[in-house]
């Protein structure tokens, strides 16, 4: 057994804790800034270093995430407290990874019975156990397609549309938060341009872009190009993101994005993904975004050098 002096020795590299805890180094990397649940080491290479006390704590705090208690509210709980409150937990239903799929089936179940509050509960919650890329690919994105599909067969009504969109976004403005990043990061701003006025699609792409360590400024809605230029210029954006889900009127949102174009600096890539993308005229210095992973990898490709 570790005497305390090596159970508080930092000498775990930060992969070493996320086997242990099932936390993923995004979320451990925003436990640490938000509520500064732990307090690594360093070592010579400037790389974090846990001890087994650490990971002790983390475990406990990452168990009482999943049994729905909020971080902030139970981060500065000492271990033996952190220990009972797991412990209670567990007695009403042990706490153990769940996967993607059931995750997914309990969001749409959620949206199905109209009760926005446990879909949050159940999306925070999928957020905590995958991380946030598999969230993004393996449950909200699918969720999307199914809420629709069953919106559109006349099976969901406009209330569950409503009500779960609502919940949806006040949890991406939760992660978007989670991610701290300095203040000489690179920026992208999105928005939806002049009648397009559907958010979900450019706040997905707001949260990886600031998980890929991205200081991201979210317009909102329905913005016309002037607008969207103006603010682009004043926040000095590396890069500009559109996304329109279902256009309205496809010739003038399309005329929208043509007089961006113009109105943004010649070297501000302007970039445009979302499913009615592709009802759009092409626009010359406009690139289509495929999906979150060639988002992502657009973003890394107009990262301006550090």
């Amino acid at each position: 057994m570790l005497d305390q002096a090596a159970y508080r020795e930092a000498r775990h590299p930060i992969r070493v804790v996320t086997e242990r805890t099932g936390l993923s180094p995004d979320l451990l990397r925003a436990w640490e800034r938000r509520y500064g649940v732990v307090n690594p080491g360093r070592n010579e290479g400037g790389q974090r270093l846990y001890s087994d006390a650490d990971i002790h704590r983390l475990s406990l705090l990452c168990k009482a995430s999943q049994g729905g208690r909020a971080v902030g509210q139970v981060a500065a709980l000492p271990p033996e407290e952190l220990a009972r409150l797991v412990a209670e937990d567990a007695d009403h239903g042990a706490v153990r990874p769940t996967p993607a799929g059931d995750h997914l089936a309990r969001a749409f179940a959620a949206v199905h019975d109209l009760e926005p509050e446990r879909l949050r509960w159940v999306l925070r919650r999928a957020v905590l156990s995958l991380g946030v890329p598999a969230f993004l690919e393996q449950v909200l994105t699918p969720l999307l397609v199914q809420i629709g599909e069953e919106w559109h067969a006349g099976r969901l009504g406009i209330a569950h549309e409503h009500a779960a969109t609502a919940a949806v976004e006040q949890l991406l403005g939760w992660i978007v938060q989670e991610f701290a990043v300095p203040e000489d990061a690179p920026r992208v701003l999105l928005a939806t341009p002049a009648r397009s006025r559907h958010s979900l699609g450019a706040m997905i792409a707001a949260v990886a872009a600031a998980h890929d360590g991205w200081h991201v400024i979210w317009l909102g809605t329905d913005l016309p190009a002037g607008q969207i230029a103006v603010a682009a210029r004043r926040h000095g954006a590396d890069v500009v993101g559109l996304s329109v889900i279902a256009a309205e009127d496809p010739d003038a949102v399309s005329a929208e994005v043509a007089a961006l174009r113009d109105e943004l600096a010649a070297e501000t890539p302007l970039l445009i993904g979302g499913s009615g993308a592709a009802a759009l005229r092409p626009v010359a210095g406009l690139t289509a975004v495929r999906d979150l992973t060639h988002w992502r990898s657009l973003l890394r490709s107009h990262a301006p050098a550090a």
